[in-house]
């Protein structure tokens, strides 16, 4: 792995808002084609774009759309739900409710990940996300593996034999963190493991240089950096995915990095597949994930109590540190659990379904980071899950389900955190003690404020999808 770490250099953004069609990407046109076309994308009367609607991406996910409607796909789909139902967690309440939801929500990735696998034709392209509509199309949810609502994930591949520049640019304010990662493989084709693959190269935003502009430019090849900044060397030969992840603290300011990748050499690119071959492939692709990640879970995850987190790891790749568990809860039951800051920039408890898809978070609470969340006296963060409304801010909200899947992240961290004190405590208590289990200064809502909070989360996850 080959990683480029400057420390005097830090990000360094401009102070004045750049407007998307203008970044967009400056770095090109973001006015998709087709208009009109409930299918495909369509104009708007501006012609502003969003930071991640790039040409790219909207003819990228009306081909998904089309490739989502196959036969082909909708087999695989209904076969991995009733590959689900089978499982151990499809014999429970919550597993059998969200079985089809998870299905669906792998498709759309693996179908995602197909139409954008060539690296002879890369684009930097939002694959994980939440249902949501722009420019004329519906597009469904696509997440797995337990995906944090705090990241704009996005990525594509590349391949040994190439030349790539990635040329970005910050928007005040940027993400927390941005980080590129490349990997030997996309999950599912390998052995499992905590990390789905092994990292080949890394590079995060504390160690880019980046101008007084904002702009920046990441190269990608198998030759060393020799003095370039910003480098990633891959290996000479193979194809690789590269994963590019924006962390947010703060859904209601801080905006992606803009973003566009160029294939400067290689050899020729070959024929773009068809329709029918891209779906062959996608249904291929979600025979492999949908095991992998049951398998994954069932290894890691559910032989281990319910109700707990294991003790906090270390992340490769300069990734933070990161515990997770299961959750298994009677309907007047509730799990508090304590976490130390660890002094990290970004701190967050999330839950996700039993197969590892992350519950609603778009108005719903099952996530909080440490903005979202009202830290105790102490400075640390106590939440509180269970399937209905208990009345405390840092509800954790399963969308009326008793089981699943849960994570807590420390993010953008000191070189050594102690992550075994990550941990403070956990314990299931009867909803009726709950208010005694919590400490002084509990922040509680009224129905009213509940719904407030949930309209707010919605607004800034809209932003996300706005110039």
């Amino acid at each position: 792995m080959h990683r480029i770490h400057r420390p005097g250099h830090r990000i360094r953004t401009t102070a004045l808002w750049i407007a998307a069609i203008g970044v967009g990407l400056a770095l090109g046109s973001v006015r998709p084609s087709n208009a009109g076309d409930a299918a495909k994308p369509e104009a708007d009367a501006v012609g502003a774009r969003p930071i991640l609607a790039t040409p790219g991406q909207l003819e990228r996910e009306a081909l998904a759309l089309e490739i989502l409607k196959t036969p082909v796909v909708a087999h695989a789909t209904d076969a991995l739900e009733q590959l689900y139902l089978a499982d151990a967690r499809g014999r429970t309440p919550s597993g059998a409710a969200t079985a089809r939801r998870a299905a669906e929500s792998t498709a759309a990735a693996a179908v995602y990940t197909v139409v954008n696998d060539d690296p002879a034709r890369p684009v930097v392209f939002w694959a994980v996300n939440a249902p949501h509509r722009w420019f004329g199309m519906a597009l469904p949810r696509a997440g797995y593996g337990i995906e944090n609502p705090d990241n704009v994930y996005r990525g594509f591949h590349v391949d040994g034999a190439s030349r790539y520049e990635i040329r970005g640019r910050f928007l005040a304010p940027g993400p927390a963190e941005l980080h590129f990662t490349v990997m030997d493989m996309r999950p599912s084709k390998g052995k499992i493991q905590a990390e789905g693959g092994e990292f080949l190269a890394a590079l995060r935003s504390d160690a880019l240089e980046v101008a007084k502009d904002g702009s920046f430019t990441v190269t990608v090849d198998s030759d060393p950096a020799n003095g370039r900044p910003n480098h990633m060397q891959i290996p000479a030969s193979g194809h690789f995915p590269v994963h590019v992840r924006d962390l947010f603290t703060d859904w209601t300011t801080q905006n992606p990095a803009a973003l566009e990748i160029r294939r400067v050499a290689g050899p020729p690119a070959a024929p773009a597949p068809d329709v029918a071959t891209l779906a062959a492939r996608a249904a291929a692709r979600l025979e492999q994930m949908g095991p992998f990640w049951l398998a994954y879970n069932n290894q890691h995850l559910y032989p281990d109590p319910p109700n707990i987190l294991e003790t906090p790891r270390l992340r490769p790749g300069g990734r933070g540190v990161s515990a997770t568990g299961h959750f298994s809860l009677a309907s007047d039951e509730a799990l508090v659990v304590t976490l130390e800051p660890l002094g990290a920039k970004s701190i967050g408890l999330q839950l996700a379904d039993p197969w590892g898809v992350a519950y609603e978070y778009i108005d719903r609470t099952s996530s909080l980071n440490q903005e979202q969340a009202r830290a105790n006296s102490d400075g640390s963060f106590t939440y509180v899950v269970a399937a209905g409304d208990p009345g405390v801010h840092n509800w954790l909200d399963p969308d009326g389900q008793t089981s699943g899947i849960m994570v807590a992240r420390w993010q953008i961290l000191a070189a050594e955190p102690p992550a075994g004190k990550g941990i403070r405590d956990m314990r299931v208590v009867k909803l009726d003690a709950l208010r005694a289990a919590l400490p002084a200064g509990t922040r509680f809502v009224t129905p009213a404020e509940r719904a407030a909070q949930r309209r707010e989360r919605a607004l800034q996850f809209q932003r996300r999808l706005e110039p």
